[in-house]
């Protein structure tokens, strides 16, 4: 009796180990189920994601399961709780007159237009403030001390002699920050319907306010306005009137000059047109003076072609110390949807604008001439 209770415990024993195993396995199995299955269904999530985003209803469900769906993810409530003007419910897809499963309409307002990139002429690959020093200023003038006058007496004093004296008169200039701006009028459609219309603004108006800005730190004629370089530099100083002259020697000498002030000058700035006639000068065996395949420098200065340089100019000069750029209020681009009656009509304004003052410290850090009044003082 003892052994058969013995055999009976044996086997329960062996029978509780074996479903132990088979339980462990059937979790194994079920566990490589449910991980197989979980990215299936993220994927899954994901489309339905997508598909409520484009305005598709999902089908097969009850019409009133999918206007709860668009209820909930629209904006509609937020925008009346905060500015009690509401917002938009977009219905499209369901057929709301039909009381079984949603008809999804394909129609192709449903389906979002795609656009290549906007395409405008391409901006310059650098701006003048990018060749100056720049600061930040706190106040609508920028005041300048400088030496007018300067007696240097310095010499070798004997034991027992008067040393002799030496003067300076000082005096203040005063440079006004100005502003440039402009103002661009759109409908508030625009925005809606073309989604890169705000990059578009952002940016390529950016660059066409850096152009402008070009303009007046070469040309600017002071007074009430921005004092540009090209008006404030030393003017080119003839010093090769009996040399066959060339560009390139004008350009040379036009260093020099700067060179004579005291300066370093480290760029040169020509129309590319002046640049290329530059790189195009040969000697008497029709031989290339300088390598059109590399970058130019002359007498330590880099020339740089910019379109902003009326043709026919040239400007050489000390760029780090000469003069330096101040920004009262960087670029930027603001819109408004409440400016006059703008509302009324669905229109929005953009104000593009900058402030700054550009000071020159000292005119004889920049040379400025013309090529063809330097050429005719030479026998070119």
């Amino acid at each position: 009796m003892q052994g058969r209770n013995h055999s009976l415990k044996h086997g329960k024993k062996m029978a509780n180990d074996e479903l132990k195993l088979m339980e462990a396995e059937a979790e194994k199995l079920h566990k490589r189920m449910r991980d197989m299955v979980a990215p299936l269904q993220s994927q899954i999530d994901a489309i339905d994601v997508k598909l409520q985003k484009q305005g598709f209803a999902p089908t097969g469900s009850a019409v009133y399961d999918q206007v709860m769906r668009i209820v909930k993810g629209a904006d509609f409530l937020p925008r009346m709780t905060d500015t009690k003007r509401g917002g938009v419910l977009d219905f499209k897809g369901i057929d709301l007159l039909q009381t079984k499963a949603a008809t999804v309409t394909t129609v192709s307002d449903t389906i979002q237009p795609q656009f290549t990139g906007f395409q405008y002429v391409p901006g310059r690959p650098m701006h003048i403030r990018d060749l100056l020093p720049v600061a930040n200023a706190t106040s609508n003038t920028v005041w300048m001390p400088y030496e007018s006058a300067t007696t240097n007496a310095t010499a070798r004093v004997g034991e027992g002699t008067l040393k002799p004296q030496s003067d300076f008169t000082p005096a203040v200039i005063k440079w006004d920050v100005q502003k440039l701006a402009t103002q661009i009028k759109f409908s508030s459609e625009m925005l809606e319907d073309f989604p890169q219309l705000t990059s578009y603004i952002t940016t390529r108006w950016i660059e066409l306010l850096k152009q402008a800005e070009d303009n007046k730190l070469l040309y600017g004629g002071g007074l009430s306005d921005i004092k540009g370089l090209m008006v404030s530099g030393a003017l080119y100083s003839d010093t090769l009137s009996d040399a066959a002259v060339d560009r390139y020697m004008v350009l040379d000498a036009a260093a020099t000059q700067v060179q004579t002030a005291g300066f370093t000058p480290n760029y040169i700035l020509v129309h590319p047109t002046d640049l290329m006639l530059t790189r195009q000068t040969r000697d008497t065996t029709h031989s290339f003076v300088l390598d059109p395949s590399k970058p130019m420098v002359i007498n330590g200065a880099t020339v740089i072609p910019h379109s902003a340089v009326t043709l026919g100019d040239f400007l050489v000069g000390d760029f780090n110390r000469g003069a330096m750029l101040w920004d009262r209020k960087a670029a930027n681009v603001t819109f408004y949807d409440q400016n006059e009656d703008d509302a009324k009509y669905n229109l929005i304004l953009a104000v593009i604008e900058e402030r700054l003052a550009l000071v020159t410290y000292h005119s004889t850090a920049f040379c400025v001439g013309h090529f063809a009044s330097a050429l005719s003082s030479g026998s070119a």
